[in-house]
């Protein structure tokens, strides 16, 4: 199903006329929708807004801190959808699918959103709110791993595509294995690394399920090898 894009979106605190601070925001999110993050100053934004420059401190610290925010907001969706992607989801398999697929998906439709998330600002994890939005989010997928939510894995002989769920102790590391996959498919893709066919979106779907599945039916470990290793 294709999904709506959902960025920009309201704050979740009341607005009113006169609302700097979520004008700076929009507008932000606005630019960064066909533009680049370096395109960004407090002096253009505060032109576009239209107030005084010195106005933008009254509510930020700097450029920076009002990117933080944004990211939180996004990583505070992610961890919201997430969530309502495993209450619709039959079993773990499809719903770490349609969970990477969902966060290649942002990263190409909002690459410049995505790089405020991931990489762009280099003191992250100075800000509170950010870390709690990112410990939050990866808590949902680590959740999502130990699969505890879905029901008990049909016997090896019965045709079940749902794998047994990883060990406690191991979930964590599992969940950095799927963010690394997610977050190496999302860059590749968004950067066009990856040769894709028309019908970008149906593609992108299609190559990150191939992908997942390779991973999580075995398929690597299963394939004997059918050519010689040279040393």
């Amino acid at each position: 199903m294709k999904q709506t894009p959902s960025w920009p979106r309201p704050m979740p605190r009341p607005y009113h006329k006169g609302n700097v601070a979520e004008d700076l925001r929009l507008t932000t999110l606005r630019i960064l929708q066909t533009e680049r993050l370096e395109d960004l100053s407090v002096r253009r934004l505060t032109r576009e807004v239209r107030v005084a420059p010195a106005n933008f401190y009254n509510h930020y610290a700097s450029l920076n801190m009002l990117l933080v925010e944004i990211a939180a907001d996004c990583l505070d969706e992610f961890s919201e959808v997430i969530g309502h992607i495993v209450h619709r989801s039959t079993n773990r398999h499809d719903a770490l699918k349609r969970t990477i697929t969902h966060y290649v998906e942002f990263a190409c439709r909002h690459t410049q959103l995505y790089r405020v998330m991931f990489g762009y600002l280099s003191d992250t994890a100075q800000h509170p709110r950010y870390c709690r939005a990112a410990q939050r989010t990866f808590n949902r997928l680590r959740d999502l791993v130990e699969a505890d939510v879905f029901p008990p894995p049909q016997p090896v002989d019965a045709p079940s595509d749902t794998a047994a769920a990883p060990m406690p102790d191991d979930a964590t590391h599992v969940g950095h294995c799927i963010f690394a996959m997610s977050h190496g498919l999302a860059g590749m893709i968004a950067q066009n690394l990856v040769a894709l066919e028309q019908g970008r979106e149906d593609s992108i779907r299609t190559f990150v399920e191939r992908t997942i599945d390779l991973f999580t039916h075995d398929r690597l470990t299963q394939q004997p090898a059918s050519y010689p290793i040279k040393v």
